[in-house]
This record gives C-alpha cells, structure tokens and sequence, in this order.
C-alpha cells in the first residue's frame, strides 16, 4: 500500500473531495500551504516561523522584506528541501542556499539586505536597515516553483507602547528617562552611548519595555552645558546622573551601568568611584583610558575624561594614515597599545579594583575600531590580581565587528558606513548583537533585582 504522502494518495483523496461526498465531511481536503508566525512581538524576541500544508520531499523558498525608514525595501530570501511531512520548521533547519546558511530560527530577519543586492555581495557604505520608531512589518511569503502560495505578516515592536517617556528635568544633565509600564518601582539603568555622541534612545526605549528604569545619558555634544566634543568629560557627570535616578520614585535600590564602546570605558571608570553602581556592562569598551577626540573627530592631545578638573591620565593614540573613508580606527589604537610601556600602561588603566559591583564585558575579535577583546581581556587580569570580590565575566564573539545594536535587525551594512569600517560580517554580528543584549537583560536583572519581563 502506498504511504499516504505518495503521489497515488494523494490523486485519490483529490477525487474524493470533488465527487458526492465533498461538504460532508466523511473525507478532509488536503490543507493549503500556510505560513505560521506570531502576529507581533519585541524586537529583542525570536519567533517562530513555519511553513505547513508543503508537497513533501520539494523545495520551497522563503522570502522575509521590509521597509527602512527611507522607504527602501531589504529582503532575505532562502531556499529549504520540505521534509516527508510537508513541514519547514524554520528554526531547526538549515538553508539550501540564500542570504544565510545555517539553521537559525530569526535567519529570515537578521539576513534582510537591501533589495537588488546579491548574497555576499558589498553594500554600499551608507546602506543601513533603519526601523521606524516604533517598529517595522516583515512581510513573509512561501513560494514553490517561482509561485507564492502562501504569506503572514509579523510586527517587530522596538518597545512597549505603555512605557515612561520624559526629558530629564535637571538643569546640568542631558537625557532622556524611561520607565516600564505600570508605575511602580523598577532597577535602574544609566546607558551611556560611544564616541558618535548620539544617546541610544532605542536602547533605552526597549529596557523600559522589558522592566528597567533607564536614564539614556548624553555626555558631550549639543546642547549646553556638556562639553562640545569627548574632550575632559568630568566623570561627576555620570555620579550626578547616578545619583539623580536613584532619587525617582520609579527606581528601586542601586543603579547599574551600561555603556558601548567609550561609554563602556566611562562606564568602567565611574563604577570606580561612584556609589550606588549595583553592576557595569561594558560593550566593547576599553579598560585603558585614551586621548580625547575634538567636535572635528581629531586627536584632542587631552584625555577623554577629567576628574576634579583635572584630565585622567591616558595613553595618546598613535599617529596613523588609515587610508580614505571608510577607514578603520585600529590603527590609531593598536600600535599605542602594543608600544606603551608597563609603567604608562599601568598609569593610564582604570582602576576597576575599586569598583563595588559584579562587572560584565563583551568583546568582538574583528573589532576595527579598536582592540576591545585585548582591552576587556586587561580588565578581567587586573580584577583577577585584585581578587576582585564580585562576578566578573567576559564574552568574546568571534568574527564580530564594533557595530552592536538591537538583536534582530538585519545586520548587513553594520560592517562599514560611509565613513568608518567596523569590522565582522552580518551573520558574526547578528550573533553578537543578540548574545550581548540577551546577555546584559539577563545579568542586570540578576545583579538589580529581576523584576523584568521575560523572553516571550
């Protein structure tokens, strides 16, 4: 007898469903392809996509696109041989070929390149998927011999519409506050952003979604009265802001830092001497303290940061021809780290002994801004000759690049802009992106008190 997927089965059911006893109910229809996938959800949650009602043992390809916030379109495609049940459980199954290539449920989002670009083929240097404010469709489609049989449409959410926003009302702090929905009382976070001077307002947006207080923290840059480029930002700067979000109501207990890049080295450098830090994330940040950048993005010939007026000690960066843009920064970097002597080095390392709060790094090794698995792994040797009391961890991400951002967005175009190349590949940075917000939801919620929203 043949097996009831085999062709000669499935004709007989077809004459079945269209002779007398159609409508009866004696006999099912076979069902139509469809595409199951979760309506909406938070840009930082994986979904579930799978594709049912398939001819078993044929080839069906899987389309996800979207519109950037500049109306351009970026698309994934990928290719799946459907197994004997007439199923593509996205998730656990690895592309023919496509935009990816290995099993990888959120592979269709992550992978998105701007329509018309070939896989593996460079973007050009300004081409970035930017969402709208509040998230962004993903459209999906199933088709099978070049027809689409089946479509769903999903929403990524980049936060929760309920939550807290408002202007820090503080004559000397810049920033924006966040708060979960629901009006209690929440662990407090202060993110400071990198070396772009930009707050990262998303970030903040979606901690508040998933159950923090956050105070997205602006340290140089427009307006007055922070300093015009990173150029001897007083680090009482971040103590002030500490201490202002531990005094709302809407915050619970002691704050944690999060900081990207020289605001992870801020970060770093606060947690030392600030009280009330309950924890510090640092994403790719350094443990050495660096020569300042002016407005202009130059060599400031001062130190980035100063305390009491004065300019913490630091190390120069080295005089470099990077080549024109997009360039990398690591040869501003490397050089001075490799050629500084035990004493300078030792000068100008922050002194994270003194911190009062377990400690979490994240690093990538195609980093080419500058050296950040090097610089976390100076940090995690000076808090092991401390015996540092508290937990420290350090995750590496291999083949990443500098360019973090929220988990699931598509990552082609994070390895360069027009200006700056950042290193990894979008599949590395993908990982990276969501392993390092995953990471930082789960240990701030630890080390805070987890009153957060889990993973859906």
């Amino acid at each position: 007898m043949a097996p009831e997927g085999a062709p000669g089965r499935r004709a007989f059911l077809r004459s079945l469903a269209v002779g007398p006893l159609a409508g009866v109910g004696c006999v099912s229809r076979e069902a139509a392809p469809s595409v199951a996938v979760r309506a909406s959800a938070l840009t930082d949650e994986s979904v579930a996509v799978e594709v049912e009602g398939l001819e078993p043992r044929t080839s069906v390809v899987l389309r996800a696109s979207a519109a950037s916030r500049d109306g351009s379109t970026w698309a994934s495609r990928a290719r799946f041989e459907v197994g004997d049940d007439g199923r593509l459980p996205v998730s656990s199954r690895a592309p023919v070929e496509g935009t990816y290539g290995t099993a990888d449920a959120m592979g269709p989002f992550w992978s998105k390149r701007a329509a018309g670009t070939a896989p593996g083929a460079s973007l050009p240097p300004d081409a970035l998927f930017v969402p709208g404010e509040s998230g962004y469709e993903v459209a999906l489609a199933a088709d099978l011999g070049g027809e689409t049989v089946a479509t769903a449409t999903t929403t990524r959410r980049l936060f929760d519409p309920d939550i807290e926003r408002r202007a820090v009302e503080h004559p000397d702090l810049v920033g924006r506050f966040f708060a979960p929905p629901g009006g209690g009382p929440a662990p407090g976070v202060v993110h400071l952003h990198g070396a772009g001077g930009r707050p990262h307002l998303a970030t903040g947006r979606l901690l508040a979604s998933r159950g923090f207080a956050a105070l997205v923290l602006q340290y140089f840059g427009d307006p007055e009265p922070i300093p015009d480029g990173l150029v001897e930002v007083p680090v009482e700067y971040v103590e002030r802001a500490v201490e202002w979000l531990r005094t709302r109501d809407r915050v619970s207990g002691r704050v944690g830092l999060v900081g990207f890049s020289r605001g992870g080295s801020l970060a770093l450098l606060a947690a030392s001497r600030c009280e009330g830090v309950g924890a510090v994330v640092g994403w790719v940040p350094s443990g050495v303290v660096w020569e300042g950048l002016t407005p202009r993005r130059r060599p400031a010939g001062t130190s980035a940061w100063s305390v009491g007026g004065e300019p913490v000690p630091y190390l120069e960066m080295a005089e470099a021809e990077p080549g024109p843009p997009p360039s990398p920064a690591l040869p501003y970097f490397e050089p001075a780290l490799t050629d500084a002597t035990g004493g300078e080095l030792r000068t100008a390392s922050v002194p994270v002994e003194e911190a009062d709060a377990p400690i979490r790094l994240v690093s990538v090794t195609d980093d080419a801004r500058w050296p950040s698995t090097a610089l976390c792994e100076r940090v995690v040797d000076r808090l092991d000759e401390h015996d540092y009391p508290h937990e420290r961890r350090h995750d590496r991400y291999e083949g990443a690049g500098h360019y973090l951002r929220l988990p699931y967005l598509p990552t082609p175009g994070t390895t360069r802009d027009r200006y700056r190349v950042y290193g990894g590949d979008p599949a590395a940075n993908a990982r990276a992106s969501a392993g390092a917000w995953l990471g930082t939801r789960s240990f701030l919620g630890r080390a805070l008190g987890d009153r957060t929203t889990p993973t859906g």
